[in-house]
């Protein structure tokens, strides 16, 4: 699990959209701050478009492109992940974002991450909590 988790972050400082076959589970759940991705969406987690687009591997490069977008050099660090097994529970740690924002200077930010897996080793929901006035700086440059 934590090698296929590095992988991915490797793939995204190489600004791939690619996954490692099997690490997202269809159904994941990306959440920032408490607010999970598909209730940002404005219809019902009921809607199919929304369960398609606000969930899993499609969730997960939507949003890495939205932050490849506010910040188009950006980098990810993992730093003290703990994880319970190799193949499920959950994984926490810190993640450290950095790069120049679009129309600003240079950005970092920490946040606390938490990995939830299931008994295969699939990620089931992600979760970041993120200090509000970087949440605030990130959208900022996304309308640059």
């Amino acid at each position: 699990m934590l090698e296929r988790i590095a992988r991915l972050v490797a793939l995204f400082n190489e600004g791939s959209l690619d996954v490692p076959d099997g690490l997202i589970a269809r159904a994941c759940v990306f959440r920032l701050n408490g607010v999970a991705y598909e209730d940002t969406m404005g219809r019902p987690i009921s809607d199919p478009l929304v369960r398609l687009v606000g969930r899993g591997p499609a969730a997960y490069r939507l949003l890495s492109q939205a932050v490849r977008y506010a910040l188009p050099d950006a980098r990810l660090r993992l730093q003290r992940v703990v994880a319970g097994s190799d193949a499920g529970g959950l994984l926490t740690g810190t993640a450290i974002l950095a790069g120049r924002l679009r129309g600003a200077g240079p950005f970092t930010a920490r946040a606390a991450v938490a990995l939830v897996a299931d008994a295969a080793g699939h990620l089931t929901e992600v979760a970041a909590v993120l200090d509000e006035a970087d949440v605030m700086a990130l959208a900022r440059a996304r309308e640059h």
